[in-house]
This record gives structure tokens, C-alpha cells and sequence, in this order.
């Protein structure tokens, strides 16, 4: 694998030369009459004042049901009064519902109405599935949602607002099977991960869309009576959008097609966005709602905020725990804070620092037995060199205590390590008993596309990858490096923690995987967090491919060296099955890391 990790360093340093750099400029105008200054000093940038009339802010909540984890939506509620929103609506699923005991479902009424109390503006409701499918729960969400009708409208501003109901008429029995998998697992009699399963189908089932004829009459005389509205929101708890028949759903985007508008939807407990007909459609994640592990690219528990301008709404997501009163963290809030992500990423995704792209907390991942990893405590990422001062700002954001690189001497002499004041270094060379030449020799080799194409064409570059990933399972400085990593992973002092290599894909990315797997996060999870790499790494190092390419090198080889091929975690995977069986044995009888060591750090991971 010598020619194929010099290469890679070479890239990387170009790479690490590339500058990002965003900037905006304030578009609104000034009302001249509320501003007096000192006009000698003019100490300011402008006086171009976010300040109209006519705009104003509201928020939308998600789901707090399907298995509802308690303090976040008292945390919401709580995070609202300090941002004072206009108004707040929700797109549904306030109770869990879905029991025919009318004594239960008041009691859950009255457990939500005491949660909404101390909000200090309006509460606007949508139906979800669990509000009011099955008997009595309909006739309930009427009587405390104050309505006559599952569907209406208000306007504000001159911006109009239409409250849909998807559960038009509601689902009044369940499919009999789904009905005694549910009852059995409200018994505690299936495992968690066959009782996820279970629970999906569940919701898969109880998100099909139904718009009565009724309700598109409604709003066809609402919009033909509101014809010139500024813009126009629409809520509802299902997405029809993402069914392929939505029922009567595709008659009200018709008659919304000739005027702006923006949809909101929540029910999948993940967010998504999608730009269909031009417009901006939105599907919340969750504001304590359950956490569906195959839904776990976009778990989050936010509020999303949107701002009405001149131009049209700006709509932003605030992650609860990102937003403190004026006490900061206070110690009520500790279990809160450290137990949720902190930034605003989705599992396995990088968190957004430009000059450290392959970035991502390892944390947030659900294992086959239902339990989840923490996030915020183990980190993987590609080399920190050359890191902008706002960028270092953000790695310190993350509170490391140490920092582990497996790279080679020879890549840290050429890209010498950068942290953040107070993280502690360890160096854990992890292919020191393989041999390399130097990098120059393959900037030379670079600079002669046909001998680069007859050194790693062919599927040459391929074969060397898989043989290194073999290596990182067998070489004696593999197994050093990686005892050291995950015997102080596996120490709480330690934490939180990060490790990198050059690119964060190969040796970081068998750290990873083997971490995930001792965890028990399912294999086919292990893969996409593995190859996510791809995401990240080929867009960042785009350029330098691209000169690459044009310099007359196969376009095959950059993409093979730089990004990562599941044909690469299958070596290592299978060199540690043939040699040691079980990820736990190759722990043990490779790493020495023994069984209570394991059980140890499982426990320190997961909850």
C-alpha cells in the first residue's frame, strides 16, 4: 500500500491549502425616526435595522409522542418563553393515545395541558394519528382543542395560515395483527429491536393521508376568499408528499400552485426538506417525541423558527438544548445538555467545520437491542492542520479532553497536528510496522500521469486498500494503537475524546467501525456511517481531483485512494472473522481488551 497512502497525503496537503470563507449583507430597510446616534463616531457597520411592521416570528413544534421522553417538551415550552414567538402551532401527535379508555386518554389531555400552561402565546393544534384515531379520542381532540372541526384557517399579518387534517375521517381499527404485536409489546413480551420494527409498521400504517372532499371544499373557499395574502403556511401532521397517492392532497396543492406557500408536516419523527414545485416543504423532527433508530438521519429534538419578512419567511431550527436562560447551564438542565447532541447535525453527519469536513460524533447510533450511544463523548475526524481561528473556536466548543492520531510520523511532520488549548495529544502510529517512501517521491509520480495510471490503474489502487484494511486488523502496531484507543475510550477521565488519521476514512474508519460494532449497532448501520466518508471527503478534495484528472490520470484512481469502497471494510471485516470469529474476540485476543473491559465500555456508551 505504499504508493496508494503517499498519494493520499499529497492530496490532503492540497487540500488543507483551500480557504473557505462565507460572509452576508443585511437586505432590510431603516426606519429613520428610531434610531439617534452619535454621528461623529459612527462606530457601527450601518443602520439598516431589522425593524417592520409588517414582519414577525412564530414557531412549529414536532411530534412529543411514540414513546415520549420525559423533560424535553417542559424544555421546549421553557426554551419558547425566552425567544417570545408570536404564536406557536404543532403538526400533531400531542397524546399518545390509541386506547379506547376515555379515563386515560383525559388524563393524558390533562398531563399536556399542565405541560402548556406556562406558555406565555397562542398554542394552535393539527391532528395527528395518535390525537384521534380510535373511539372516544376524536370527540376528546375536539372538546379540549376548543374545535368544531378537525381542519381551519386564521390569517396574521396578512399571511395565511391553513391547519389540514390528515386523520379526515380518523382510523377507527387497527389491523388485527398490528393490533396484538402492539398489545404485546405494550407487555414488555418483544425485544426492543423486534418491537421497533413492530412500532414502524405500526406508524407506517397509521400515516396513510386521508383529506376528505369536505375539507378541500373548506379551503378552496378559504383561498378564493383570500386571494392576495402575502404568503400562505400549511401545516399537517402526515406528509403526503412523501405517499404516492395522497389522497385528496394533491387537489389543495393545485389550488395553492399560483401563490407562495410553504408546507409543514411532522408524523415521520425525522426532519426532512424538499424543494417540490418550487416551494419550501418541511417535515419536523421531534420535540420529545419517540426516536425510531432506521429513521435516524434527522433526529433531532428542535423547534423550528420562522421569521415573515417583506420577501418571504426565513425559516430556521433551534435545537432545545442549544438555547440557555439567562443562568446558563444550570445544574436542572446537566442530564438535558450532556444526553442530547449539541450541534446542529444529524447522526453519523459531519458537524459543519469547513476545515475538518470528515468531523462527526460517533454518538446518536441505535444498537439491535434498542439502547442508544451517547452523543457528545467520541468524536471521529480527518487531520486537524491548518484550522482557521473561527474553526478552532468550534473544535473547542466540543470540550475534548484528548485527541488521538494515527498517523504515521511522516504525515505529521508534513501536516503537524493543531488542537484547541487544554486537549491533550497522543500519538498512536498505527501502520508503524509497514513501510512508506516519502511523499515527495509521489507528488513525482503525480506529476506523470502514465506512470500513475500504470502503478495504480486497474483496479491496482482497489487491491492495495483492501490488503491495508487487512492490516489494520493483523499488523502488531495496529493492534498497539488500537488497544491504546479504546482501553482509554473506555475511561470516562478521557472523555469527551476524538481520533483522526490523514483523511479520517481508512484508519479511522476501522477504528469506528469496530467501536460501533462492539456497541451493537446493527452491521448495515456500520457500513453507512463507514462510507458517509465519501460525502464529505471526494466533495472537499474536488479540485485537486479534478487536476488530477485533467493532468491525464483515470478518473478511477483519485476516487479509489481518496474515497472509501465497502469492498474495503468487507477486508477487514473478513481478516478479523478468519482470525479471531466475533468482534468481542478480537478485542480480547487481539487487543486484550477482556470481556468486563467490553461490558465496561458498553456501559459507559450507551443508555
Amino acid at each position: 500500500m505504499e504508493i496508494d497512502l503517499r498519494f493520499h497525503r499529497v492530496l490532503g496537503a492540497v487540500l488543507l491549502g483551500i480557504s473557505f470563507v462565507t460572509g452576508f449583507a443585511p437586505t432590510v430597510t431603516h426606519a429613520a425616526e428610531v434610531f439617534h446616534a452619535d454621528e461623529g463616531a459612527k462606530a457601527y457597520t450601518n443602520v439598516n435595522f431589522q425593524d417592520n411592521s409588517n414582519k414577525f416570528s412564530f414557531a412549529v413544534i414536532g411530534d412529543l409522542t411514540g414513546g415520549a421522553r420525559p423533560g424535553v417538551f417542559t424544555a421546549a415550552v421553557d426554551t419558547l418563553n425566552l425567544l417570545q414567538p408570536e404564536f406557536v402551532i404543532n403538526v400533531g401527535d400531542l397524546i399518545e393515545g390509541y386506547i379506547n379508555d376515555e379515563a386515560v386518554l383525559l388524563s393524558q389531555w390533562k398531563k399536556l395541558e399542565d405541560e402548556l400552561k406556562p406558555l406565555e402565546m397562542p398554542f394552535f393544534f393539527v391532528p395527528g394519528n395518535h390525537d384521534v384515531n380510535f373511539d372516544p379520542s376524536e370527540k376528546l381532540w375536539f372538546e379540549r382543542a376548543g374545535a368544531n372541526r378537525s381542519y381551519s384557517h386564521f390569517v396574521y399579518k396578512d399571511v395565511l395560515f391553513l391547519m389540514l387534517s390528515t386523520e379526515d375521517p380518523p382510523k377507527k381499527e387497527v389491523p388485527k395483527q398490528m393490533e396484538e404485536n402492539y398489545m404485546r409489546i405494550k407487555a414488555g413480551q418483544v425485544p426492543p429491536a423486534e418491537a421497533m420494527a413492530m412500532i414502524q409498521e405500526l406508524e407506517h400504517w397509521a400515516g396513510q393521508v386521508s383529506i376528505s372532499d369536505a375539507q378541500v371544499k373548506y379551503f378552496k373557499d378559504v383561498l378564493k376568499a383570500n386571494p392576495k395574502v402575502r404568503w400562505t403556511f400549511a401545516f399537517m401532521h402526515s406528509p403526503p408528499w412523501a405517499q404516492p397517492e395522497p389522497a385528496n392532497f394533491a387537489k389543495i396543492e393545485a389550488m395553492l400552485a399560483n401563490r407562495p406557500y410553504t408546507m409543514f408536516a411532522g408524523h415521520t419523527h425525522t426532519y426532512d426538506y424538499r424543494l417540490r414545485n418550487g416551494r419550501d416543504y418541511v417535515t419536523m423532527a421531534t420535540t420529545g417525541g419517540g426516536l425510531y433508530e432506521t429513521r435516524s438521519i434527522g433526529n433531532m429534538d428542535h423547534v423550528a423558527w420562522i421569521t415573515m419578512t417583506k420577501e418571504g419567511p426565513v425559516i430556521g431550527n433551534l435545537l432545545l438544548n442549544g438555547i440557555l436562560d439567562k443562568r446558563g447551564a444550570v445544574p436542572a438542565l446537566q442530564d438535558f445538555l450532556v444526553n442530547r447532541p449539541r450541534q446542529i447535525t444529524l447522526t453519523g453527519q459531519s458537524l459543519g467545520i469547513a476545515s475538518v469536513p470528515n468531523l462527526r460524533d460517533l454518538g446518536g447510533y441505535t444498537t439491535s437491542d434498542g439502547r442508544i450511544i451517547v452523543s457528545g463523548r467520541v468524536y471521529r475526524s480527518n487531520q486537524l492542520s491548518r484550522i482557521p481561528l473561527r474553526d478552532m473556536e468550534m473544535m473547542a466548543a466540543l470540550r475534548l479532553e484528548r485527541a488521538y492520531d494515527l498517523r504515521t510520523a511522516e504525515e505529521r511532520k508534513y501536516h503537524p497536528g493543531e488542537l484547541p488549548r487544554g486537549v491533550n495529544y497522543v500519538w498512536l502510529d498505527v501502520l508503524a510496522d509497514s513501510p512508506q517512501a516519502g511523499p515527495a517521491q509521489l507528488e513525482k509520480l503525480m506529476k506523470d500521469p502514465q506512470e500513475a495510471n500504470a502503478v495504480l490503474g486497474g483496479g491496482k489502487a482497489e487491491a492495495g486498500f483492501e490488503q491495508s484494511y487487512r492490516e489494520f486488523v493483523s499488523l502488531p502496531s495496529a493492534q498497539a494503537a488500537y488497544r491504546t484507543l479504546f482501553l482509554e475510550l473506555g475511561d470516562n477521565e478521557q472523555l469527551p475524546a476524538l481520533f483522526h488519521c490523514t483523511t479520517g476514512k481508512d484508519r479511522t474508519g476501522w477504528a469506528a467501525a469496530a467501536f460501533l460494532t462492539l456497541m451493537g449497532v446493527p452491521r448495515d448501520k456500520v457500513y453507512e456511517d463507514y462510507l458517509r466518508s465519501n460525502d464529505y471527503i471526494l466533495t472537499a478534495y474536488k479540485k485537486p481531483i479534478d487536476d488530477f484528472i485533467a493532468a491525464g490520470i483515470d478518473p478511477e484512481i483519485p476516487a479509489a485512494i481518496l474515497g472509501v469502497k465497502k469492498a474495503y471494510l468487507d477486508a477487514a471485516f473478513d481478516e478479523m472473522q478468519k482470525k479471531y470469529g466475533t468482534i468481542e474476540k478480537y478485542f480480547s485476543e487481539a487487543l486484550g481488551i477482556d470481556a468486563a473491559q467490553q461490558m465496561a465500555m458498553r456501559d459507559l456508551y450507551l443508555r
